[in-house]
């Protein structure tokens, strides 16, 4: 069935033009006519929503007679499906239909589950009229076809013509999505909706009982709150759709009412429980803390006003409440996002689809977009697109939490075992970077930090090792202390920072007079430096003290107090590692040999045989 003047496909200039015009004719014609009579050409579906006329009745009390008595003036619907939002008024719709063909069975659809009361008047030019009485506060078994939605049988023999009138009532959005179906197009279609959805539920309960054990696996809160604010979103949808009063509980009419919003503020709860412990909102700041409890509190008082308010109240205050809740959600997570929680992105990106499709419902519901198929499934299409992405973001938490584990493994083993090649493939990258990093911080420990050059405590534990080396070969080590000569003078004269940027520059040149990877300079302290030569003679070694003396001696040393030219005195002790000799007392020879230097005028190199590799400076 279709309306007497059926709708052509026209373009859009075209089309914005007879909008116009037809805008321009209404302004000048305050009444339209009576009734939109239209006939049933051989189409399966027919929306009716441009084809009706309207009466609103503020104090619900016209009667049939009172709309039919001609004394009210009855306006045309201009919208694809009727939409009043929320209102308190009773409203009336009529429209004639009329069948040319041999078919004689047709269905009546009203698409929207949560009408309060919906009177259907069917008064035929010849016969006896029919009335249906229907709605949501009505026994679901009462109604004529058992169907989530409002089905009317509408029985026309050839060229018959039946007036039908609509009397809509509600405390929900006044939605009336009007349908004519040929039985079995719908029936079809129905089918192919009942399928779409079916897999909606069951893919999202799939995801839930997913996460469900992971929780009974892992005891870890944040998977039940997800579970459970799932399973809300699930019951609300639902609920919105008419499953549940269709299939669960068909004679609860008061609990019917009250389950929409009921499982509205437990998603509200539950959601942020979740976002709560998946986002970590308690250490981003205090701000974020206080309003989280905030909305906890808020979300336990939506749920104390759905359960005791009426609907038509309690309706207007949950839905800004969930609005502003989806709002501060999407802030916290890019907070999250901004301290660093790498999987807050997944929480935005999914929240974002939420809050998207949950803005479309409310902008629907309340007039303010176009009843349709996107408005009608834009919560199910962004509640499944936010099921999915948040529960990849908790498997990839569990990934996270599974490579923080086996970091802290790598960790304990590179401590104990001075690192561990077998661990998994999967983690090989972390497993380097690992490495790399405690390099980095065991070079940090190890070096000293004013000069560059290692520190006493790794001195100590390199010479322990390179006399058990050299005792075990029967090769010679050789250490030289080396002492910046009368260095008190110059912080007492120029100030500390200039007496380190002379250790600075006098660490660089020992630094540089190292030719071979095994050579050790470092800080013994104060103003003592110490080198290790492993594997040299005293040959070798007196060659290298000389070196750095005359290196430190060349060149003036710039710092901050302008060029100071510094002398070093060298003490050196060269021999083969053996019997109880161990490494400090090596170095006491080679500190004594220092003394000697210093005892014979300073700015010279002396060993610990007392042999000198000259006197003075620049003597032979």
């Amino acid at each position: 069935m279709t309306p007497l003047h059926p709708k052509k496909t026209l373009s859009l200039p075209f089309l914005l033009l007879m909008t116009a015009l037809i805008w321009l004719w209404t302004l000048a014609a305050p009444r339209v006519l009576a009734a939109t009579l239209f006939d049933t050409p051989a189409l399966d579906k027919t929306p009716l929503g441009h084809n009706v006329e309207f009466l609103e009745d503020p104090d619900g009390m016209l009667s049939l007679d009172d709309v039919r008595s001609g004394q009210h003036e009855w306006r045309s619907s201009k919208d694809e499906v009727f939409n009043r939002g929320y209102n308190r008024s009773a409203w009336w719709l009529r429209f004639d239909v009329r069948n040319p063909h041999l078919q004689d069975h047709w269905l009546l659809e009203i698409a929207y589950a949560v009408l309060d009361h919906i009177d259907i008047h069917l008064i035929p030019v010849h016969g006896e009229p029919t009335h249906y009485l229907m709605g949501d506060k009505q026994p679901f078994a009462q109604r004529p076809i058992q169907h989530r939605h409002f089905l009317v049988p509408l029985t026309l023999a050839q060229g018959e013509q039946v007036s039908v009138y609509l009397r809509v009532a509600s405390t929900s959005s006044v939605q009336v999505p009007l349908i004519l179906w040929n039985p079995s197009a719908f029936q079809m279609e129905d089918i192919g909706h009942s399928v779409a959805e079916g897999i909606y539920y069951g893919g999202v309960l799939i995801i839930a009982l997913y996460n469900l054990l992971l929780y009974l696996l892992l005891g870890e809160r944040t998977y039940l709150y997800y579970v459970a604010n799932v399973l809300s979103m699930l019951m609300f949808i639902a609920c919105l759709h008419g499953w549940t009063f269709q299939f669960l509980w068909p004679h609860a009419i008061y609990w019917n009412d009250t389950s929409i919003l009921f499982f509205l503020s437990t998603l509200l709860i539950f959601a942020w429980a979740f976002t709560c412990r998946f986002l970590d909102t308690l250490n981003i700041s205090r701000l974020f803390a206080s309003a989280h409890y905030l909305a906890m509190s808020g979300s336990f008082l939506m749920l104390g006003i759905a359960l005791t308010l009426p609907y038509d109240i309690a309706i207007r205050i949950i839905i800004p409440f969930a609005a502003v809740s989806c709002v501060w959600g999407m802030i916290s997570g890019f907070a999250s996002w901004h301290k660093g929680n790498h999987s807050a992105r997944y929480y935005v990106l999914a929240w974002s689809l939420m809050l998207v499709g949950g803005v479309v419902m409310a902008l629907s519901k309340n007039h303010l977009l176009p009843r349709n198929l996107i408005t009608d499934y834009a919560t199910q299409i962004g509640s499944l697109l936010e099921v999915l992405l948040l529960s990849f973001a908790l498997a990839e938490r569990i990934n996270q939490e599974r490579a923080l584990r086996l970091q802290a493994q790598q960790e304990a083993l590179t401590v104990q075992r001075q690192a561990n090649e077998a661990l998994e493939q999967r983690v090989a990258e972390r497993t380097l970077a690992l490495e790399e990093a405690n390099r980095k911080l065991q070079d940090l420990s190890d070096t000293d930090q004013l000069t560059g050059l290692k520190n006493r405590r790794f001195l100590n534990s390199y010479l322990d090792k390179e006399f058990s080396r050299a005792a075990r070969y029967g090769h010679p080590v050789a250490v030289l202390m080396i002492d910046v000569d009368h260095f008190k003078s110059v912080n007492d004269n120029y100030g500390h920072l200039a007496g380190d940027d002379c250790l600075q520059e006098t660490a660089n040149r020992i630094r540089q007079q190292m030719r071979w990877p095994s050579d050790l300079a470092a800080r013994y302290g104060g103003e003592e430096f110490c080198v290790v030569l492993p594997e040299t003679t005293l040959e070798g070694a007196l060659t290298v003290a000389e070196r750095i003396r005359a290196r430190v001696e060349a060149t003036p040393i710039s710092s901050r107090a302008g060029d100071l030219r510094l002398t070093v005195s060298v003490g050196l002790q060269v021999g083969n590692p053996r019997g109880s000799l161990d490494a400090g007392q090596f170095v006491d020879q080679a500190d004594a040999a220092l003394y000697q230097a210093k005892q014979r005028g300073r700015n010279r190199v002396a060993h610990s045989m007392g042999a000198s590799s000259g006197l003075a400076a620049g003597e032979a």
